[in-house]
């Protein structure tokens, strides 16, 4: 029986709730995927721009107490 079939088989077998809550769960999985894929273009984005890794390796360094409260920061 091929993993198509398996699939199927066990579809078949689940009462409606259970495919609402299997369904639900790949729902929240795709979400989370989607952010990931949006968060790895992004740090992409970022890493294209020369000198930024190291802009970004040294901010990162940085103690919280030597940075801008958020609340004023200049965006």
């Amino acid at each position: 029986m091929s993993n198509r079939d398996m699939c199927i088989s066990v579809i078949d077998s689940m009462e409606e709730w259970q495919l609402q809550s299997v369904l639900e769960m790949l729902r929240a999985v795709k979400g989370t995927m989607d952010k990931l894929e949006t968060g790895v273009l992004e740090t992409r984005e970022l890493l294209s721009i020369p000198g930024m890794e190291e802009k970004l390796t040294e901010g990162k360094k940085t103690p919280l107490a030597e940075c801008v409260p958020e609340s004023e920061a200049n965006w």
